[in-house]
């Protein structure tokens, strides 16, 4: 109703003023060019005044400026208009509406976790009544675990990439990508801002595609190395049997057939999407930059190096990021225990198709910490902290980053 309001105001003033001219003038109108606002949320009309001279009867078009919600009235030389019209209240419906989803989601949001948190408040109280209080300074000793793990992301962008680009910047790229992967299942948005990064410091987009595999490829080749070095914790000790047994159970329930079935289904659209011609024709530029990636990387071992060994530090700050909460609860799991629960657990849930493995890291860890010889409740809240610093906690920081980058023209 309100904008049929304002909409009906706007019609009557142009029939308003061109009876007005037409009985000044005696003639039709001329020289009045009305824009009615396409853009929702025009601040206001604006009326030049500093027109040239023309006939009373000359027609004269105004060049259309920048701001497409501007209404432009145009005059004849020497006339002011004293009916001056001006849009008081401006269409802003789709600002409204833009500020309302957010508020209305929040909203939405916060009343469901308030009912979980009084449905399940005396279950977790009675489980969690025997952890202990944890001991601030392995917290604090966590977060700058973390905080080193977006910088040597950070490394490996430059590394890969071969920009000369602060490191401070590219810092800021991997915690606002962290932000945005908070949102997207499998690493869309960190791949996607990291993307739209690399194209505005001037590299093509198969040069930026092939730096980002590059990335991954690196991460997974130390990954594999990792789980190489704690292969001899694994004998005997049950981790690797804790850590698979949520999975096997959840196949077991599914059954054998359909599990059989959803492989055969993935193999096939895979392979049927990978031979498609059009998918070939259009990969092909990619293809070939990764290969003169590679070829440039085989030949610069420095970059590859530091490409590996940056990539090698994010897997070793998460290890001792989760070290520091278990310490903080007290208990007595090595170094080495934590980082075969980490690599093996972090393995385990990179199969779960949701954003940073949400539900599917959290039990791995907390099943493969119990193995290792930690109370259950307690590893299983040390999991839960350690979540909310390393995972959680980045997001206000990231925001803010993606904010800075976008107005700096990095994004």
């Amino acid at each position: 109703m309100r904008m049929l309001q304002v909409l009906f105001r706007q019609l009557a003033y142009r029939d308003l003023r061109l009876h007005r001219h037409d009985r000044d003038h005696c003639s039709g109108p001329t020289g009045v060019v009305i824009e009615i606002p396409v853009l929702l949320g025009a601040e206001s009309a604006t009326v030049p005044t500093d027109q040239p001279e023309t006939l009373p009867h000359q027609r004269r078009r105004p060049a259309r400026p920048e701001g497409a919600g501007a209404v432009l009235v145009e005059h004849p030389a020497g006339v002011t208009d004293p009916d001056r019209h001006v849009f008081h209240e401006p269409l802003a419906v789709g600002l409204a509406r833009s500020r309302r989803r957010p508020l209305v989601c929040g909203i939405v949001v916060a009343a469901l976790l308030v009912v979980l948190a009084v449905r399940f408040r005396g279950d977790a109280v009675s489980r969690l009544s025997g952890v202990p209080a944890p001991r601030w300074h392995w917290l604090a000793a966590c977060a700058c675990c973390t905080a080193l793990f977006y910088v040597a992301n950070g490394l490996s962008m430059r590394a890969a990439s071969g920009l000369r680009v602060e490191l401070r910047t590219v810092t800021g790229v991997q915690v606002a990508a962290a932000a945005t992967n908070r949102i997207v299942p499998a690493g869309l948005g960190a791949i996607a801002v990291h993307l739209r990064f690399l194209e505005k410091r001037g590299m093509t987009r198969p040069a930026a595609l092939a730096a980002i595999a590059s990335i991954k490829g690196a991460g997974a080749i130390t990954h594999l190395a990792g789980i190489v070095i704690v292969a001899g914790t694994l004998s005997g000790s049950g981790i690797g049997e804790a850590v698979v047994s949520p999975v096997r159970s959840t196949l077991d329930g599914i059954g054998a057939g359909p599990v059989l079935l959803g492989c055969v289904v993935v193999c096939a659209l895979v392979t049927g999407t990978v031979a498609h011609p059009r998918v070939r024709v259009m990969a092909r530029p990619a293809v070939r930059a990764f290969r003169a990636h590679v070829s440039v990387l085989a030949h610069s071992p420095g970059r590859t190096t530091v490409l590996l060994l940056s990539q090698a530090g994010t897997r070793l700050f998460q290890i001792l990021a989760l070290a520091c909460t278990v310490w903080a609860f007290g208990a007595s799991i090595s170094v080495m225990a934590v980082a075969t629960v980490y690599l093996v657990g972090s393995m385990v849930a990179g199969a779960a198709p949701t954003a940073g493995g949400v539900g599917a890291l959290e039990p791995a860890l907390a099943f493969g910490l119990a193995a290792a010889g930690g109370d259950a409740a307690t590893m299983l809240a040390a999991v839960l902290v350690y979540r909310v610093i390393s995972f959680w906690l980045p997001v206000l920081p990231g925001i803010v980053a993606l904010a800075g980058l976008r107005r700096s023209g990095n994004l």
